[in-house]
């Protein structure tokens, strides 16, 4: 595999559900066999043995600290020493982290893409803000691919 999505949230908790929902629509969308696609309620240790085997990794989140329906995007750096357990606080870098010390590898470029949601109450449904962001999220993640095609030398870009 040379790139791995990381999908983070819960479905049942409105905006939330985002990164799964989006998770879901990338299984149609990419052609690339070469790349995973992982969705969870929460980033876990156990995805540390996949990640080591990507060069790049994209995670996929919701968060309340970034406004309803705008996309960012930051460059994930592999945290220095990890220190203690990892329960309840396992982050895209310190994912990272655990790949490169237990698996020796970790994807040489990772992205963290994070959606702004505005309401995390129970419930199915996407916020509107939400809702509109899918189109320029499910983009986003593609140019990220396609960038990392390019840049490995695949001459296959075929969507």
């Amino acid at each position: 595999m040379s790139s791995i999505i990381l999908a983070c949230g819960n479905s049942l908790r409105g905006d939330d559900g985002i990164a799964p929902y989006l998770a879901h629509r990338l299984y149609g969308l990419v052609r690339e066999p070469d790349t995973a696609i992982v969705c969870s309620h929460q980033w876990l240790p156990e995805q540390a043995e996949d990640l080591s085997r990507a060069t790049l990794a994209v995670f996929i989140d919701a968060s309340l600290a970034v406004p309803a329906g705008e996309i960012q995007v930051q460059a994930v750096r592999v945290a220095g020493q990890l220190a203690g357990g990892l329960t309840h606080s396992v982050t895209p870098s310190t994912l990272m982290a655990l790949a490169r010390d237990v698996f020796g590898s970790a994807p040489e470029t990772a992205f963290l893409v994070t959606i702004g949601g505005s309401s995390f109450e129970h419930g199915t449904e996407l916020s509107a803000p939400v809702r509109a962001a899918i189109p320029p999220a499910l983009q986003q993640v593609n140019e990220l691919l396609a960038a990392d095609r390019v840049q490995v030398g695949c001459a296959c870009g075929n969507r």
